[in-house]
């Protein structure tokens, strides 16, 4: 009996040696796990939830089919030129480019692949079309776009195109307009201005364009806008060295122009004092003074580059020629941002206060703005607060 008790007390002894031999063999003191070797990516998977579809014998008539991959990189080729392949996610669409008019169901077929590189796996869609039957055929219309811009001039015209699976295509002008024409030609509408249009204000008119007859029809419209005719010559809002009049001097000595476009920037990303005055009207010298500032070149000053970045001549103008402007301006607000846009530019915002080339004359932390609607003046944080920037450019004519 004695000798038993003796055996169990070693047993756990012996336990423990054999579980710590046991380790050792999986990994010794120091050592590394075997190097499993490089990733290898799985094999391309590819098959179709359907691998055959039919469809109408319309132009633009479509089928599908889902992709089961395990790839998400996926390229079709169609095999015959009377259907065209579409891929959107793991969706495989076979559309008809042209009825069936053949005479009997035609077959034809798209491959695609799924994967890149040399892991990639292939299948095949067959795609049957059958004939077409124009009494039943589903009326199909997509214009190119759905509004058309034309010049204020007569004779001013603009094309849409569209595609459709109908051979009888018209369009029409309400019988109330007298000033513009719509016509057909190959997949086209035409659109002309007949008469120019000499009003203040840009007008409008609908265009209705019909694909098929009578009940088996669709339709889809376009607007058409005609621009006003800008003034011309030297006159307030007619086009001048690249941007528009705002200003004529006495005698037609010199004009006054703004850009077409603005920007909305910071004045400065730095705090420095430019020496300029708070007040004055030499737009053109701030901006030169602005332009030797030793990081102007870098981008410190975007409002005032921005205005140079046009070219020679353009500065950031004063608060007293936004003053004059404002003047100017004052009255005929509505008819200068009509002329901006017809001169494809972008409208002053009269609300606004627009940066200007004047530095606050005690806090150098700030610039000042001037509002166009009523010559309001405010500075604001020039290195934090973005305004909107318009450039000008004084040309003398004497």
């Amino acid at each position: 009996m004695r000798k038993i008790l003796h055996l169990f007390a070693f047993a756990p002894l012996i336990v423990g040696l054999c579980a710590c031999n046991s380790s050792e063999s999986v990994l010794t003191a120091g050592g590394t796990m075997p190097d499993p070797g490089p990733e290898v990516a799985p094999e391309a998977t590819l098959s179709l939830s359907q691998n055959e579809v039919t469809i109408g014998g319309s132009a633009f008539d479509e089928g599908e089919t889902t992709l089961q991959s395990n790839q998400r990189t996926f390229s079709a080729n169609s095999n015959d030129s009377w259907v065209k392949a579409e891929i959107e996610g793991k969706i495989l669409r076979a559309v008809a480019s042209e009825p069936n008019k053949t005479g009997g169901v035609r077959t034809g077929s798209i491959t695609v692949t799924a994967g890149t590189g040399e892991n990639t796996k292939t299948a095949t869609l067959t795609v049957r079309q059958n004939l077409w039957d124009e009494s039943t055929e589903k009326p199909i219309l997509n214009l190119e776009q759905t509004t058309a811009v034309l010049d204020a001039g007569a004779g001013a015209s603009a094309t849409v195109a569209f595609e459709t699976n109908k051979d009888q295509v018209t369009a029409a002008v309400a019988d109330d307009i007298d000033w513009l024409s719509a016509a057909i030609e190959d997949n086209n509408v035409v659109l002309k201005a007949l008469t120019a249009n000499d009003g203040d204000k840009a007008r409008e008119a609908v265009v209705t364009v019909t694909a098929g007859l009578a009940a088996n029809s669709t339709s889809a419209t376009i607007t058409v806008t005609q621009r006003v005719a800008v003034p011309e010559g030297l006159t307030i809002g007619a086009p001048y060295g690249g941007g528009m009049i705002v200003e004529v001097g006495a005698d037609e000595s010199y004009v006054k122009i703004i850009s077409l476009t603005e920007t909305k920037v910071v004045w400065s990303t730095e705090n420095e004092d430019t020496g300029l005055p708070n007040t004055n009207a030499d737009g053109l010298g701030n901006t030169a003074k602005l332009q030797a500032m030793p990081n102007y070149a870098a981008g410190a000053y975007p409002a005032a580059k921005f205005c140079t970045d046009m070219g020679e001549g353009w500065y950031l103008p004063s608060r007293e020629e936004m003053k004059v402007m404002s003047d100017t301006l004052k009255g005929i607000q509505a008819e200068v941002n009509t002329y901006l846009e017809a001169l494809g530019g972008t409208v002053l915002d009269f609300s606004a206060y627009y940066w200007v080339s004047n530095q606050h004359a005690t806090d150098f932390t700030k610039a000042f703005t001037m509002r166009l609607r009523d010559k309001g003046a405010a500075s604001y944080a020039k290195s934090t607060t973005p305004r909107p920037v318009r450039a000008m450019k004084t040309i003398n004519l004497k």
